[in-house]
């Protein structure tokens, strides 16, 4: 299984494929501003695209996925919290719950765990066991903001006492290319990262 990072748009998004190595099935997750782009990986990778998933609804993450969908007819997975926010052509056709695989039709699993507190639709992914794909949840260096519609600080808290119980080896893949590296394992981000590393809560909402 591979995991390829495409950076799009002009706020330093991420956007991932996943795949079998040798052709076959594969997934975009949160396909944004550059449909043209991702779907040339798409193709280059001789991919038959099962699934769109959107790890939380806002639009710098999902305002490819109609476009995508268009093209592959894949179908398009977000958390159920997510639905009343998003608008206009971009629907979800299933949910991703809390703790479920995603059924994608490849060799490598997909886990899901819900995350909210940036988003309350928030979503991660832990991809083959090696890859934990964060959204907008965790950067490298920090965290997701809390003061957007529907945030807040209180779940973030939660959500990321949730992943500090993850395996250190996980190669942590946020949505956005924001810290000094676009990635490192989540060990790294446990030491380094102050809203990971705050003890309490108070602790956590003084980190800047």
């Amino acid at each position: 299984m591979f995991l390829e990072t495409i950076r799009v748009g002009p706020m330093g998004n991420f956007c991932y494929l996943i795949g079998d190595e040798d052709g076959g099935r594969g997934v975009v997750i949160d396909p944004a501003f550059d449909g043209g782009k991702i779907m040339a990986a798409v193709k280059a990778r001789r991919l038959d695209l099962s699934c769109i998933v959107l790890t939380h609804h806002h639009f710098d993450h999902i305002n490819a996925a109609a476009a995508v969908k268009a093209r592959t007819g894949a179908t398009v997975l977000g958390h159920k919290e997510s639905e009343r926010y998003i608008h206009g052509d971009i629907r979800l056709d299933a949910y991703a719950a809390d703790g479920a695989s995603l059924d994608w039709g490849g060799r490598g699993t997909v886990e899901i765990i819900h995350t909210p507190g940036h988003a309350p639709g928030g979503i991660c992914l832990i991809v083959d066991g090696r890859w934990l794909i964060t959204g907008d949840t965790l950067f490298i260096g920090n965290c997701g903001r809390t003061d957007l519609e529907g945030g807040d600080a209180q779940a973030l808290y939660g959500s990321l006492a949730r992943i500090k119980r993850l395996s250190d080896g996980l190669i942590v893949c946020p949505g956005h290319d924001y810290g000094p590296v676009p990635s490192r394992t989540l060990g790294e981000e446990k030491k380094l990262n102050p809203a990971l590393a705050a003890a309490s809560y108070e602790e956590f909402l003084a980190v800047p």
